[in-house]
């Protein structure tokens, strides 16, 4: 019963060992790293852009000129290797999605070479593209200032690819340069009409994922970009969230593959201990049955004695009677 009880103690042990090795192994999950959402009164635009009141609340490009005006998303030096959003905004005045970035042969991730927002990670000098927010002239007419999908607007710039999204918030024809286009919300894959009904066609939108090849750890950047003045275009970013794929490991430290050997030792310890207890305590108890004879043996040995004993009285009773038939009779 001791034995059984020590082995049952190592086997609890153990388990809660194995529990706890596994809370090391890496485990994938999705975290919020940036969020805004100006629908709330209570919402303030970040120090770098501008809050516009009327007649949507909003946040713009504070800047004026080709220029981008940016806002930095920590991810807290955590490994990830996927991030994935979606933005709301507004078109306000002439903004050309990616035409000046065609004219401009010094275009690059760098600098401006979009009128929307773009999406980044890493520092200044060294960005690398995530995804792109573009915005377009209008919807109906033929012009490179309107978005790829129309047939008509200038391509994105390699370093883009196939990693954007573009829509126009003014049905056209004409255009204001400063009229605030409220009616058509950007990026929300919803009244995409004339020309522009190619560009909302991707199932996944108005949502993003990108995929890298390898992990990474640096922050996400995201910045608001137009070519010309305040007063002939912006964008503005009503609401947008941001969200990577964290690989979590508690203890960096421990290889991977030595835990899971630990775990694996561990619990073959504990089932061989379990296997051996099991096949003492069988011993045991055929050992034992073997020296108890069962009621049945009882039962026999005792009526044989009993017979051995009436025979054994029967002759003695039939030795004295002999004995006393020889004596003489002296009457």
């Amino acid at each position: 019963m001791m034995a059984f009880s020590f082995l049952l103690l190592i086997w609890i042990v153990s388990m809660a060992v194995v529990s706890s090795i596994s809370s090391f192994l890496p485990s994938t999950q999705w975290e919020k790293v940036g969020y805004l959402d100006m629908t709330d009164p209570t919402q303030h635009c970040p120090d770098s852009w501008q809050k516009i009141t009327s007649p949507r609340l909003s946040c713009g490009k504070k800047s004026s000129g080709e220029l981008c005006d940016s806002l930095k998303i920590p991810t807290s030096g955590v490994s990830y290797q996927t991030v994935c959003g979606r933005f709301r905004g507004y078109q306000i005045g002439t903004p050309d999605a990616f035409r000046m970035s065609n004219q401009n042969v010094k275009a690059s991730i760098e600098i401006y070479y979009v009128d929307g927002v773009t999406v980044t990670y890493g520092s200044p000098g060294s960005r690398h593209h995530v995804y792109t927010y573009a915005a377009g002239i209008n919807e109906l007419n033929n012009y490179p200032s309107t978005c790829p999908c129309t047939g008509a607007g200038a391509p994105p710039p390699l370093l883009v690819g196939s990693d954007y999204y573009c829509e126009s918030g003014n049905v056209g024809p004409d255009w204001n340069h400063t009229e605030f286009y409220y009616s058509d919300v950007l990026w929300d894959r919803q009244q995409c009409r004339g020309n522009e009904s190619t560009c909302c066609i991707a199932s996944y939108l108005p949502w993003f994922c990108k995929t890298f090849p390898t992990p990474i750890s640096e922050d996400l950047e995201v910045r608001i970009c137009t070519d010309q003045d305040l007063d002939d275009e912006n964008v503005a970013i009503e609401s947008f969230e941001l969200y990577i794929q964290v690989n979590h490991t508690s203890m960096a430290s421990i290889d991977t593959y030595a835990i899971i050997g630990i775990t694996i030792s561990i619990s073959f310890v504990v089932f061989f201990s379990l296997g051996v207890l099991v096949a003492i305590c069988i011993g045991c108890m055929v050992k034992r049955r073997s020296k108890v004879m069962p009621d049945e043996v009882h039962e026999t040995v005792g009526l044989d004695r009993m017979q051995i004993a009436v025979e054994a009285n029967s002759s003695y009773e039939i030795a004295r009677y002999k004995e006393a038939a020889e004596q003489p009779d002296y009457i």
